[in-house]
């Protein structure tokens, strides 16, 4: 009884039915986000463990752009890659959420290429973005389709979830990266082997200089659109 009263404070709460009339009243293909639909999502997004995923289902991409009302209010399980936009989302209205949402850009899939926006109800501020291109995963509530203009003005439609907080699954290595290995072992085997040759011709009496190189790791960066964001996640994906 006990446990059966734990797991039922621990899982994600049902939407109101005060709650799922307001959500109804948000309109998909506009450019605004910011209105009364939001906030029931972000009311219940504080009342989660933001680490269960029991009931949260695979999102089917295609049907959401399709029939985006039919899947309002969702409760979804968002995996893919963060495509190097994060930032902080002013409300109108602030509450217990805080005055912002944290705005991230997952890539969700290649073919066709999709993005997820997902909108972190993070009151402080403190969550911290991922280098470009670690796997993400996070429950979120499906919020509406998202009509705005890529970076070249295109039209563009988004899909965009209320969440609580992501896991950060690490950073896949470059699908470049294998390729670039080999070049890169020759490239130390002949400066060991220039090395010695110089050592040979000509002995160093100072002995051999070493020059050191700082590595910088990939910037947070705000980007102005989720196209932009996928832009910079193909180049950290394949450098050349």
């Amino acid at each position: 009884m006990v446990w059966a009263m734990v797991l039922i404070f621990l899982a994600v709460p049902p939407l109101s039915d005060a709650q799922q009339e307001m959500l109804a009243t948000a309109i998909d293909d506009g450019p605004q986000l910011d209105g009364a639909a939001l906030y029931p999502l972000v009311e219940n997004a504080l009342q989660w463990d933001s680490h269960d995923e029991s009931d949260a289902r695979v999102p089917d991409y295609d049907v959401l752009l399709s029939r985006p009302a039919e899947a309002r209010g969702g409760l979804f399980l968002i995996e893919g890659q963060f495509a190097g936009r994060a930032r902080r989302f002013g409300l109108v209205r602030s509450g217990a959420w805080g005055e912002a949402l944290t705005e991230w850009v997952l890539l969700v899939r290649d073919d066709p290429e999709e993005v997820a926006v997902v909108y972190f109800v993070d009151p402080d501020g403190t969550l911290e973005a991922p280098a470009i291109g670690a796997g993400v995963r996070a429950v979120g509530r499906f919020y509406k389709v998202w009509a705005d203009r890529d970076r070249d003005g295109t039209p563009a439609r988004y899909l965009t979830f209320i969440a609580r907080s992501p896991k950060v699954l690490g950073t896949p290595a470059p699908e470049a990266g294998g390729s670039m290995l080999p070049m890169l072992l020759l490239v130390a085997v002949l400066g060991v082997v220039y090395v010695l040759i110089r050592r040979i011709g000509k002995p160093d009496r100072h002995g051999p200089r070493t020059r050191s190189t700082r590595h910088r790791a990939p910037d947070d960066v705000i980007l102005s659109d989720p196209a932009e964001a996928l832009e910079r996640l193909a180049e950290r994906r394949d450098p050349s």
